[in-house]
């Protein structure tokens, strides 16, 4: 798990580094919460949480055991890379208007 928060700083690090070096924080909100809205989406699909109940009932029916704790794994792994851009990219955001 630690890997994947350094991954999503790693991200982060790559994007504000760009967006010093072109002197536009634009550059930095707009790419930072693209990933952290790429991650987090993926994270949602993972989780079964974006279906209606049937759906998420089905869906517990026919997995097993060990295929919900691997999708539970990846789903917090894309969490972890995602809410550091998500939370760094509206700090920006709110704080350049």
């Amino acid at each position: 798990m630690r890997n994947s928060l350094i991954l999503g700083l790693g991200c982060l690090l790559v994007v504000a580094l760009t967006a010093i070096f072109l002197q536009d924080p634009a550059i930095f909100y707009t790419y930072a919460g693209i990933f952290g809205l790429i991650f987090t989406g993926v994270a949602a699909i993972l989780t079964g949480s974006s279906v209606s109940g049937d759906r998420v009932r089905a869906n517990f029916r026919l997995s097993t055991a060990k295929d919900r704790a691997a999708r539970e794994k990846w789903a917090t792994y894309c969490v972890l890379i995602g809410f550091p851009n998500l939370l760094l990219a509206a700090i920006v955001y709110f704080s350049s208007l």
